[in-house]
């Protein structure tokens, strides 16, 4: 007997093991290594879990950071490294409840607004984005004011991810066009009783 319950507990303790590299695994995948927030796997993983033709809207906020290019040239990739890793902790802060921020890539981040989003909650979201950025930071001694455009994008649940990140990414640009930290408002014409097609795997 005393065979088999080692056998048991040598079974169930490399059952453990293979579960928690299971794990350490997938938080890799939908990991960004740099800020800590979920990446681009993470949003489409999360955006499937509405992917279900359902009643209410979904919205998503694509935020862009003006001048990056020109502070990461001047400074270095570490001191732009930096600002991109306090720039997601004041994303994250910023972030509500059933929200998920990740980052894109670059200097590209995005906001997943959930289910049932207006369109007036949306831009209340963006604003208050908009806001958060404006904020000082303090980065090895330098005060910083980082702006950044945001895009914004809301459609019946059940868009694909990639019709909100196109949307979003348009009224982004038109955002940065006007140079002003403001938001212009856009709305999905997509109809309503289209059914969602496929997505990235996460």
């Amino acid at each position: 007997m005393l065979p088999d319950i080692a056998l048991t507990l040598g079974t169930a303790g490399w059952a453990t093991a293979a579960t928690m590299l299971a794990c350490r695994y997938h938080a890799r995948l939908h990991t960004d290594p740099l800020t800590g927030l979920g990446n681009r796997a993470a949003l489409y993983r999360t955006a499937r879990r509405c992917f279900r033709p359902r009643r209410g809207a979904v919205g998503l906020l694509m935020v862009y950071l003006d001048h990056f290019k020109a502070l990461n040239d001047t400074h270095g990739h570490a001191f732009g490294n930096r600002v991109l890793a306090a720039v997601a902790t004041r994303l994250a802060e910023t972030t509500q409840p059933r929200e998920r921020t990740v980052r894109l890539h670059g200097d590209e981040f995005a906001i997943w607004l959930g289910p049932t989003t207006t369109l007036g909650h949306a831009e209340a979201r963006a604003e208050a984005i908009t806001r958060a950025l404006a904020e000082p930071l303090w980065i090895d001694g330098h005060r910083l004011s980082v702006l950044g455009s945001v895009g914004l994008a809301t459609a019946p649940a059940g868009t694909p991810l990639s019709e909100l990140l196109a949307q979003a990414d348009a009224h982004m640009y038109q955002v940065k066009a006007t140079r002003k930290l403001t938001v212009l408002p856009t709305r999905s014409t997509r109809p309503r009783d289209q059914h969602p097609h496929g997505g990235h795997a996460a």
